[in-house]
């Protein structure tokens, strides 16, 4: 993925301090944000040229930032909040993140992917971009990776890489549970 930008705003110092260990073991480039004078809707001065940003929700109520979002809500009590920015592609529990977890929501935002915690429905909103949705589709039809590289033009590893993607922002294993998810929350 090569060298990300991360800048992080975190209330709690302890818990931004873990958030940074975890981001810097992939050697992504950590930045903390400086929320203090930011007012509301203001875009930090230390936001410029970043990748993504992993902010809390308090946080992200008082400020702008141009890039792709990653949100961590207390309890996902105020999980429209997170949403109310267009930039925001992954909404985590505050409480109950793991690395694993934090790590592939940074990777799928970055990707442009929308990532659904457990516990949260966003009934209607698409999860997945109009690429991955058509190899979503096309494996619903039974098609393989070769059936799908020729169809869409595309190299072999690329399609594995989007079937993987896929399964990434549907929280599956398998094609088969991928399509089966594909089809509970309305995308084939």
């Amino acid at each position: 993925m090569g060298l990300l930008r991360v800048g992080v705003a975190e209330e709690d110092e302890i818990f931004r301090r873990g958030l940074i260990v975890i981001l810097l073991d992939e050697d992504w480039d950590c930045i903390v944000l400086a929320t203090d004078g930011v007012a509301n809707g203001e875009v930090a001065d230390s936001a410029a040229n970043l990748d993504i940003a992993v902010v809390c929700a308090k946080v992200l109520e008082r400020m702008r930032l141009p890039c792709p979002i990653v949100c961590l809500d207390p309890q996902l009590y105020g999980a429209g909040n997170c949403r109310s920015s267009a930039n925001v592609k992954a909404i985590l529990p505050h409480d109950h993140l793991g690395a694993h977890e934090l790590v592939a929501s940074v990777r799928a935002a970055v990707a442009g992917l929308q990532v659904e915690s457990a516990g949260l429905s966003r009934q209607g909103d698409a999860v997945l971009d109009a690429r991955r949705i058509r190899v979503l589709r096309l494996l619903a039809e039974g098609a393989d990776t070769r059936a799908i590289a020729l169809k869409l033009h595309l190299s072999d590893r690329t399609v594995k890489t989007l079937v993987s993607e896929i399964q990434q922002s549907l929280r599956t294993t398998t094609r088969a549970q991928a399509v089966a998810e594909g089809f509970r929350l309305g995308l084939i």
